[in-house]
């Protein structure tokens, strides 16, 4: 970012004196005498800042400051007034101005001013990248997909992304439930405000209250002092519930109330607090059979499904196999190793396979690829051995293999493979490998117990 200041002042003395303090400070400054000459040289370049007097041989700074508001928005100006005419730098304030400076004033307290200035810009400018780069990542572009439901998935994200009403996504594990809620929450008018994810399957029941809906100090005990829910971290932008269907009754009840009423209690405190929020659900259950079994109400699941999307299982888009796979190929090429290339054979294979991981499996085996076949063409071969003994891969049931059970072996395989890869990819490091793949540390330990991996062999923390 240029940092170039404009100097519009027809003591021709104090201007020599403040364009060497700031050059000095390291800024590019030019000079006016003039509001003429200051409007001509806005007209040229226009600056970062301006520092104006208000009056002016030929005219004020009044004059001076609509003509650069008018070109530019993120031109911050400054006025400099005598004590006699600090109305009118008030009104150069209600008209745009940043600040104003009396005269005399200390040089130091000016490099103060176009300090923070610069530095506020910065943030700005920041921030902006940052939510634009948000916009890109998690937009409609970034998912690919050419199938006729996930063309009708497109087509319902763009259509409901800027409405208030709740959307239910329901799928399979790994199927990018979180990429359809991210797309619908920064394709809407909502997307210059956060995004708070919460996922209710990794935190503990007793503590998932207070961190919804927050809790006054001394609620509980290890309540120590008050703390904001995410309702209220995500009010006038959206909140993330995936695994819904995990909530408790008694959570269900009261995460009604806070979506029909727009109004929170923290736990512990009788006051309701006003909240504008976007729910956006998700759930890899199916919300039918745990209404039949009075696990999920169901006057929840009608005020969550107002927008009902339900996303297809990897196995029944095939016609997007080849796509996600060269998605995923250009994805993990860093420029530090060649790309590897998929083998025709290589791709039958995949087309066969039943994929019970779904879209999250199939990027981990490109990311596996990619590392240990840089530069390859992939084979047969070179896929694990399930991709040779799925169900989908085997012609009749003479053999006598009982499906159901290899297809639960095989995505035991395929998690067991997960947990072993992200371990070995973070130095047995557990926290980093547990956040890599999204799950709460303690979670991630529960499975490496399931899978026979011994917490005591690894480490924790950073």
């Amino acid at each position: 970012m240029r940092k170039h200041i404009l100097i519009v002042e027809d003591d021709a003395r104090l201007s020599k004196v403040l364009s060497r303090v700031l050059e000095k400070e390291g800024y590019e400054v030019a000079v006016a005498g003039t509001a003429g000459e200051g409007i001509e040289k806005l007209s040229q370049e226009m600056p970062g800042i301006v520092l104006t007097d208000i009056y002016l041989p030929d005219g004020t700074g009044m004059e001076i400051l609509e003509s650069a508001t008018s070109r530019s928005r993120s031109v911050d100006v400054i006025v400099m007034t005598a004590h006699a005419t600090v109305e009118s730098a008030i009104q150069a304030m209600k008209a745009g101005a940043r600040d104003y400076l009396l005269k005399p004033f200390r040089v130091e307290e000016l490099v103060i001013h176009v300090r923070k200035i610069f530095e506020c810009r910065a943030i700005r400018d920041e921030n902006l990248f940052f939510k634009e780069g948000l916009k890109s990542q998690y937009g409609l572009a970034e998912i690919v997909g050419n199938a006729p439901a996930m063309r009708e998935i497109f087509s319902l994200v763009k259509s409901v992304a800027s409405s208030r009403s709740p959307v239910l996504i329901q799928g399979e594990s790994g199927t990018g439930k979180d990429l359809i809620a991210r797309a619908i929450h920064f394709g809407g008018d909502r997307a210059e405000k956060v995004f708070v994810p919460l996922n209710c399957s990794a935190i503990p029941e007793n503590l998932l209250e207070s961190e919804l809906f927050g809790h006054v100090k001394g609620a509980y005990t290890g309540a120590a002092e008050a703390k904001r829910g995410l309702f209220e971290f995500a009010h006038e932008g959206t909140l993330f519930l995936d695994e819904i269907g995990d909530l408790s009754h008694g959570l269900q009840a009261k995460l009604l109330r806070a979506i029909e009423e727009g109004r929170i209690r923290r736990v512990g405190d009788c006051r309701e607090i006003a909240v504008d929020v976007r729910i956006i659900a998700a759930t890899n259950k199916e919300i039918s059979s745990l209404m039949k079994n009075g696990e999920f109400r169901e006057d929840l699941y009608y005020r969550m499904a107002v927008i009902p999307i339900r996303i297809p299982p990897l196995r029944e888009r095939k016609e997007d196999l080849r796509m996600l796979t060269e998605h995923f190929v250009s994805r993990f090429q860093d420029g530090k190793r060649p790309a590897i290339r998929i083998g025709d054979q290589a791709m039958e294979t995949l087309m066969r396979y039943d994929w019970p991981g779904n879209i999250r499996e199939l990027k981990n085996l490109v990311e596996r690829l990619s590392i240990l076949k840089a530069g390859e063409i992939i084979a047969p071969g070179d896929l694990p051995p399930e991709f040779h003994s799925s169900p989908s891969c085997v012609e009749g049931d003479e053999d006598g293999l009982d499906y159901q059970k290899l297809k639960q072996k095989t995505l035991e395989d395929f998690h067991r493979r997960i947990v072993a890869d992200a371990l070995t990819k973070y130095g047995g490091n557990v926290s980093r490998a547990s956040g890599a793949l999204g799950l709460a540390r303690g979670n991630f330990q529960r499975i490496m117990r399931r899978y026979g991996f011994q917490s005591s062999n690894y480490r924790d923390g950073e």
